[in-house]
């Protein structure tokens, strides 16, 4: 990733300089649809009386843009003369005589011909945003300047045409044009964007599947950095972004709490900052190794002397003001400063924080290093399956909300898939009565539902069955986190796409980032909603393919206004909930970094995987706790254990019974595997399952009711972490408190 902007700096950036507004569609690389894409959303404000033009427009012979170029008018380029050949380009001064209220102009990193009136288009987009006219642009990531030494670096790829950041921050509206790697291989044939010769030579260079996953996951984490500068801006109680502060003493020690802390901000896509407060005059040459330590991982350090406060209060006015939601520090030597005494440092800093989790590293890393794999995968243009026969290829399409246009998406994939001959079926579609949606259902063989009866009224609900004897190549199954009609053979319709795949059926989906478990706690301290609907990270995780459908709030909250995702009585109070600019801000980067997580697993697979063990109680908390503790093992890309520890087994009530049972199912679901020990000492049971389990992190939650909790109880903390000071022990904070 770039170096991190300061926030002040990057919102002076985005603030409005001129009078038009700027729209880019920002992509991976050619090929993805930004031009396409574009060119609908100018039709839509076409057919809204807008006043919009054509100013320049790089077709490249793609016969699916060019059938749009008749619903508008097109300015006519400027030739110029170079070297005795003549070459059209964008003709500025034409541009803004007419003065459209919006003009298109593609290729925004282009450089423009000599005798130009400037020499890069995006300088001719500054120019006509100063005169009030808006702009639709395009920009491959690649373009951007801060990426393009980055790609030269790591693919061998020279980028001769780029755009400074400043000109992205200040873009009123970014939108992601995020589509799977094989997709764009079949993009790249289907739509003859290169003849035999140039695609073949692509696929060797640019287009090779290591640099794609590259750029794409460049595109991801860039745009999510640009939201969330938005989030802080709302001032929004949730933290998507990870920042990671670590408390250095002025010792050798800390040099291996910043180099894990650095490990961990690598993975997380987090800001890494490291504090050193001195109290007591110490050796330069430890704080200059520090310093060096901290720079070298790309983090920042900050030097503290001679503070009129305790080192806790020092620390938690730092940790509230920069939103700090990860605390490292090393094993402390005496145990009374951990968790024993209220009056401990650790403690004082939890109970006066909100939402930060407190990571002790311990002595020695004993985490094994793997190699980077490398990318023995053939690029190949596919049309069909993966080469199995027993299971179906699942590919899913992620939006932050309704109504961003993911069934649409899937209905256009439907289209082109059927148009190649594909045998496609439509199993379950809700257009939630979207008309456009529907139309794209017009032609495409279509599965009658099933009528269900409950509660004396029959129900229209997915028929399994008839979709299994249809034997289908392709089904489309909207609504993955579908709760199914009772009566019907399973409970959830992400069971019916599992079994759908276990026929050698492919399946493409549709699920908004709220419905995936993992992210429930999050998704309710954002919105304040609690989502019922979920589905297992598992199935997200064993999709062959997941895209994520991007759109800007502001677009989202136009198409709520105009009917297009719900009816109109519910309009005005998904307005002042669920969709409100600011839940729709957090959603969009959750989303953006949930689905560049994938990217990443898919670029730096692990071949071993380190061993994360959970220690739970059962308590308001466990379920957090959970979904907290899968979330590090999946990002880490480590195995996950959970443990609960249980004095009598033989006691349990019936309702405690149950409640272990619903446990153990949602830790499988989140891909997790749940152990249940009896034992009549809790901390001899602990040190017993870590010694034999030898777990890589140890991960407690923070009591919110210490008399009573149990890694609280008899300090059992205190007492066990220096059992286990080779590992390192994941403290998960107390959210709904108020910091």
């Amino acid at each position: 990733m770039p170096k991190r902007v300061d926030p002040d700096e990057l919102l002076k950036q985005i603030v409005k300089l001129s009078g038009g507004r700027h729209k880019i569609f920002l992509g991976m690389a050619p090929g993805v649809g930004k031009t396409y894409r574009m060119l609908e959303e100018a039709i839509e404000l076409k057919r809204k009386n807008v006043d919009i033009v054509i100013g320049y427009l790089e077709q490249q012979s793609r016969l699916d843009n060019e059938q749009f170029t008749s619903f508008f008018e097109v300015i006519p380029r400027k030739v110029y003369k170079v070297n005795n050949n003549e070459f059209s380009d964008l003709d500025l001064e034409a541009v803004i005589e007419r003065k459209p209220a919006t003009v298109i102009i593609d290729e925004l990193a282009h450089n423009n011909l000599p005798g130009s009136l400037n020499q890069k288009r995006y300088q001719d987009v500054q120019e006509i945003l100063k005169n009030g006219i808006s702009v639709f642009s395009t920009l491959n990531i690649h373009q951007l300047e801060s990426i393009g030494p980055i790609v030269e670096k790591n693919l061998g790829i020279r980028v001769n045409e780029t755009v400074p950041n400043w000109v992205l921050n200040q873009a009123e509206e970014v939108v992601l044009l995020d589509i799977p790697v094989d997709e764009l291989y079949n993009r790249l044939k289907s739509k003859n964007i290169y003849n035999q010769a140039q695609l073949n030579h692509a696929l060797k260079n640019f287009f090779k599947r290591s640099n794609l996953n590259m750029l794409r996951d460049l595109a991801l984490n860039v745009l999510a950095e640009r939201v969330d500068i938005e989030v802080v801006n709302e001032k929004l109680k949730a933290k998507i972004k990870d920042r990671i502060l670590v408390a250095a003493s002025p010792k050798e020690t800390s040099l291996n709490s910043i180099n894990k802390a650095a490990e961990i901000a690598s993975i997380y896509h987090a800001d890494l900052d490291v504090l050193c407060i001195l109290n007591n005059p110490t050796d330069e040459t430890i704080i200059d190794n520090l310093r060096e330590t901290t720079r070298t991982n790309k983090g920042y350090f900050f030097l503290v002397k001679n503070i009129n406060r305790e080192i806790s209060e020092e620390l938690i006015h730092y940790i509230k003001v920069n939103r700090i939601t990860q605390l490292v520090m090393g094993f402390p030597r005496k145990k009374q400063f951990v968790l024993g005494s209220q009056n401990s440092t650790v403690n004082k800093i939890l109970d006066k924080t909100s939402n930060l989790d407190l990571l002790l590293i311990g002595q020695t890393d004993k985490t094994e290093k793997t190699e980077k794999k490398e990318d023995t995968t053939q690029d190949k243009l596919i049309t069909s399956p993966q080469n199995n026969l027993k299971f179906g290829k699942l590919k899913i399409y992620i939006g932050m909300a309704p109504g961003v246009g993911k069934t649409y998406k899937m209905l256009q994939d439907g289209r082109e898939l059927h148009k190649d001959n594909a045998n496609v079926l439509l199993g379950v579609i809700d257009t939630h009565g979207r008309v456009e949606t529907a139309k794209l259902m017009e032609g495409l063989p279509i599965l009658p539902l099933k009528l269900i009866e409950h509660k004396g009224k029959y129900l229209p609900e997915f028929d399994l069955e008839a979709a299994i004897l249809a034997k289908p190549e392709i089904i489309l199954v909207d609504e993955l986190a579908h709760t199914n009609v009772p009566g019907a053979i399973y409970s959830k319709r992400y069971q019916d796409v599992q079994y759908l795949l276990r026929a050698g059926i492919n399946v493409i989906s549709t699920v908004n980032i709220q419905h995936i478990e993992s992210l429930n706690d999050i998704v309710e301290q954002v919105t304040g909603i609690r989502v019922r609907e979920t589905v297992p990270d598992w199935i997200i995780s064993h999709a062959s393919e997941i895209a994520l459908i991007d759109l800007s709030p502001e677009a989202l909250q136009e198409r709520l206004k105009a009917g297009k995702v719900y009816s109109l009585d519910k309009i005005e109070q998904a307005l002042t909930h669920f969709f409100q600019k600011k839940n729709l801000i957090a959603l969009r980067e959750l989303s953006l970094r949930e689905v560049a997580e994938t990217v990443e697993h898919e670029m730096h697979p692990k071949d071993k995987k380190i061993k994360i063990l959970s220690f739970i109680d059962m308590n308001n908390d466990t379920l957090r706790l959970i979904r907290k503790s899968a979330r590090i093992a999946s990002r880490l890309q480590a195995e996950l254990i959970v443990m609960h520890i249980i004095k009598d087994t033989s006691k349990l009530i019936n309702e405690k019974k149950i409640a272990i049972i619903e446990l153990e199912q949602l830790i499988v679901e989140l891909g997790g595997d749940f152990r249940l020990v009896e034992g009549k000492d809790i901390l001899n049971e602990m040190v017993k399952a870590y010694n034999k389990i030898k777990p890589d992190y140890v991960v407690i939650g923070e009591a919110t009711n210490k008399r009573s909790s149990l890694v609280f109880k008899k300090s059992i903390v205190a007492d066990i972490i220096y059992k286990i000071s080779d590992s390192n022990l994941w403290i998960v904070g107390n959210y709904s408190r108020e910091g």
